[in-house]
């Protein structure tokens, strides 16, 4: 079973968003999967690593999207997102340098704050974006 399932629930009505959020969804439950089947640093290493990659794209889409239109709240946005990128960036090192684990609890942290992102943050560019993208 998932951690985390994408649902009509976490559209923000933008399909090159939401593919976009679909694969941070991807990327936790395959490391979730990974940490249940003891997989370890075969796989936790490599998609921590695509995870990591795939954030700092994310966020400067959007923030290039917000720039482009004009969001008002770009700013606001934006430092949710740096502080995002800091804590996963050192989570990171911490586990490149073996003085972090990934482990469930992590995950659900991350899955958390997701949804939370999604579901409270990015809804209100909702009508900025709409139509345009």
């Amino acid at each position: 079973m998932p951690l985390i399932e994408w649902n009509s629930t976490f559209s923000v009505e933008i399909q090159k968003i939401d593919e976009q959020h679909k694969k941070f969804f991807s990327l936790l439950n395959v490391l979730y999967d990974a940490i249940l089947q003891g997989k370890g640093e075969e796989i936790v290493g490599p998609v921590l690593k695509e995870l990591q990659q795939y954030v700092i794209f994310h966020f400067k889409s959007e923030e290039s999207w917000m720039k482009l239109y004009h969001y008002p709240d770009m700013n606001k946005h934006k430092l949710e997102h740096e502080e995002a990128i800091q804590k996963v960036n050192k989570f990171a090192l911490e586990y490149e340098r073996g003085q972090k684990t990934v482990d469930i609890e992590l995950l659900k942290f991350l899955s958390a704050w997701l949804q939370n992102h999604i579901l409270q943050t990015d809804r209100n560019y909702i009508p900025y974006f709409r139509g345009k993208l």
